[in-house]
């Protein structure tokens, strides 16, 4: 047993050595890791009340990252949302650039970063712009998807909004008076038999590319059966022949037009078109010959439009 427990100091020392060298080794084992790296405005801090993050350049990107094994378990989540704070001396309009590193990124400094895809992101960018606040005025927004016969109007419980903005657009928008529009309110399942008005409200959505509403713009949207109006047309007249009299026999004359009312839902017949009116007299089954005679007009409508078109006089001459 002389040998076991002799220099046993020194054996002790060596143990000791030995397993902290084995912890060592064993920890540096690494494997590579691709995480994707995600960033807006919100997770940037130290924003001024004047400033706002116009772009974060680049907004999003892939680390391939050098991982020890006995830090993986650091790495759970799937996207990387780093905090950003500014430094108390770059609050103000222009650029900030901070360097990419593990630390920047909220990882422990044993994991290090390889390279980034794709290209090579070394740095990242934040884009800052003074905003500033005006009272503009709105437009209230289209409906769409209403059936025919139906019609709505929208009123905006304020004609005027403050907004806020970069200073630019939001002076642009003052100076010329530009109203905020919105994008257009969707209204679906509304009964095309509906008969009496009925109000909703709706929280409306700024469009894109103007300052935004420092507060929510509502409006209330009136649903109702669409008054009835009736216009007039002048529609050129279609003669319809049968195959064998087609090459024989043509109508004397310009071609016929005829005036044609049409009646129904305000909406649907003042967006009509002589385009969108078909109009034709039919003589596939009358007999065929020299002459003057009067026929009624047969007309074709978009739904929900009725149509009075009355009779027409033609003159079939007989083709040389």
């Amino acid at each position: 047993m002389r040998w076991l427990i002799g220099n046993w100091e020194l054996k002790l020392v060596s143990f000791v050595v030995a397993v902290a060298l084995w912890t060592y080794t064993s920890g540096q084992v690494r494997v590579e890791r691709e995480i994707l790296v995600e960033l807006s405005p919100a997770q940037v801090g130290g924003l001024p009340s004047d400033l706002q993050v116009a772009a974060i350049e680049p907004s999003e990107f892939v680390v391939v990252l050098s991982v020890p094994t006995t830090k993986l378990s650091d790495l759970r989540d799937q996207v990387l949302r780093p905090q950003l704070v500014l430094p108390r001396e770059r609050r103000g309009p222009g650029e900030v650039e901070f360097p990419l590193t593990s630390r920047m990124l909220g990882l422990d400094s044993d994991i290090r970063i390889l390279r980034t895809e794709p290209g090579e992101v070394r740095t990242l960018t934040i884009r800052l712009s003074s905003i500033a606040s005006a009272l503009v005025p709105t437009e209230p927004p289209a409906v769409v998807g209403l059936p025919g016969g139906i019609a709505a109007e929208v009123k905006l419980v304020r004609t005027r909004v403050q907004v806020r903005g970069p200073r630019v657009q939001v002076e642009q928008f003052e100076s010329a008076g530009t109203p905020l529009r919105f994008a257009p309110v969707r209204i679906d399942g509304v009964d095309p038999a509906l008969t009496t008005q009925r109000e909703e409200r709706v929280s409306l959505v700024p469009q894109d590319g103007q300052p935004q509403p420092v507060e929510a713009v509502v409006a209330s949207v009136t649903i109702r059966p669409a008054r009835t109006s009736t216009v007039s047309h002048r529609i050129p007249v279609s003669v319809l022949l049968g195959p064998a009299d087609a090459g024989r026999w043509r109508v004397q004359g310009d071609p016929p037009q005829v005036e044609v009312r049409l009646t129904g839902p305000e909406t649907v017949v003042r967006s009509l078109r002589s385009e969108d009116v078909v109009a034709w007299v039919d003589l596939h089954a009358a007999p065929i010959g020299p002459g003057e005679r009067e026929l009624p007009v047969l007309v074709q409508v978009p739904a929900g439009v009725t149509a009075e078109a009355g009779r027409i006089s033609l003159t079939l001459i007989a083709v040389p």
